[in-house]
């Protein structure tokens, strides 16, 4: 049975160590970033089994809940932060430009306490990442920032394809062979299996044939007839039952599976002429594709907009304002691609080379926003919407009862890069706790 009072009228009762099965936990807070809508102020989040059961301004509180009060603290919570693309955050091997599509990201990066530990200091809980090199690089991974060794702790192994391009005539040649090579490597299939099923029709029609001959024979020895010869068998080699399909370069076969619409690719580019080399090979080909900004402080890539717009795909940005080349004048281009009609943006820290870059990564989002950017749309983009993009919506979400109780708190705005994380929880579990890291 639920009590029959209010949160209001409870004590503080300590926090003791990990929730135990059907306990329930209460949060109360200053203010929660929902991201469903209105923030709450003043409010509470019930969570059970790693679920929200309920929340809000006035939830009535479980009998035994244990009761975390986080109210005069400027305590916000959200969703907890997540990295949606990272390439040099981990110790991994190197590698320069070429076509190696058969690596996978967790395959070639190390795991490294420190670095996860930072993560979860900001309040980072899945990561992308990305595997080094250019051209095709390989498959991305997800991981959680809690994960301890990469082989075993993998959240999603491969994930997405990449591709790289510059203004450079060998970067496009490569990945117009790469796609020349798998459609290559298609048609010979194509061709193998239309020559097996040729050859395995034409063994069972004979065999059966055969068995007809056969039947006929005996059939004419019973009728005092004159013994027919036994029928000649294995004159013809019996064709593989199961269809065997030629060998296909591990390198290829990720484009192989990109262009029979089995996987998606992310294309990263850093300016309108790399777009138009990407627009030129693909092509008339069909298949799913994800588009990854990765400009400096300077870009004009705002006058490909509408276009980007128009092509419906997902794209990841850096969360910064650069200026037009040559100029000091500044453009909000993630305002600009959501004013052209983006619907689903992924907003990026502009270097991910180290865990303290990441500092930076929240002081972009409140310049963004200053300089016009949807408040929502920034909280969404470091949050639900890359968590949505590695397909761990189921994870990470907006908050709200029957949701996963999945958040990060911290003491003040998101948006001030000054403002610590005091917890990180995800599915109910407590997993960063700042006063008890800095008890030990």
């Amino acid at each position: 049975m639920f009590a029959a009072f209010l949160l209001s009228a409870l004590p503080l009762v300590a926090p003791q160590g990990d929730e135990p099965t059907g306990q329930a936990t209460v949060y109360r807070l200053d203010h929660i970033e929902t991201l469903t809508g209105d923030a709450l102020q003043n409010a509470s989040i019930v969570v059970r089994d790693g679920v929200i059961e309920r929340i809000g301004q006035s939830v009535i509180v479980p009998d035994h809940a244990r009761v975390i009060d986080l109210r005069g603290t400027g305590s916000v919570a959200m969703p907890p932060f997540v990295l949606g693309q990272a390439q040099g955050l981990l110790p991994s091997d190197s590698r320069g430009t070429g076509g190696y599509g058969r690596y996978v990201a967790a395959g070639v990066h190390r795991a490294d306490e420190d670095v996860m530990e930072d993560l979860r200091e900001a309040g980072v809980l899945l990561v992308g990442l990305v595997p080094p090199g250019s051209g095709i690089p390989g498959r991305t991974s997800v991981i959680r920032s809690d994960a301890s060794e990469l082989a075993e702790d993998t959240l999603v192994h491969d994930l997405h394809l990449v591709m790289t391009l510059d203004m450079s005539k060998s970067s496009k040649d490569l990945l117009r062979k790469a796609f020349e090579s798998a459609e290559e490597a298609i048609e010979k299939e194509e061709k193998a299996r239309a020559d097996w099923q040729k050859a395995r029709k034409e063994w069972e029609e004979k065999q059966k044939a055969a068995a007809e001959e056969a039947k006929k024979q005996k059939e004419g020895e019973g009728k005092g007839g004159k013994a027919a010869d036994e029928p000649k068998k294995g004159e013809d080699k019996e064709p593989p039952k199961e269809f065997q399909a030629p060998r296909i370069d591990p390198n290829i076969q990720p484009v192989v599976d990109l262009i029979r619409k089995e996987r998606v690719v992310q294309v990263w580019i850093d300016s309108p002429g790399e777009w138009l080399h990407w627009l030129d090979v693909v092509g008339d080909r069909e298949f799913a594709w994800e588009l990854v900004l990765d400009h400096g402080n300077s870009t004009n890539l705002h006058e490909v907009a509408d276009a980007i717009a128009a092509a419906g795909v997902r794209v990841y940005a850096p969360a910064r304002i650069p200026n037009l080349p040559s100029t000091q004048l500044r453009t909000n281009l993630v305002a600009e691609l959501l004013a052209a009609g983006v619907e689903k943006l992924v907003l990026l820290p502009t270097s991910t080379r180290s865990s303290r870059a990441l500092e930076s990564w929240r002081v972009g989002l409140g310049d963004l926003v200053r300089e016009g950017l949807d408040r929502n749309a920034a909280l969404r983009g470091v949050s639900v919407e890359p968590a949505q993009a590695m397909g761990q919506e189921e994870l990470v979400a907006p908050l709200e009862a029957g949701g996963p109780a999945t958040f990060v708190i911290l003491e003040g705005d998101p948006l001030d890069p000054l403002a610590r994380v005091s917890h990180l929880v995800a599915a109910g579990e407590v997993i960063y706790d700042r006063a008890k890291e800095e008890e030990n």
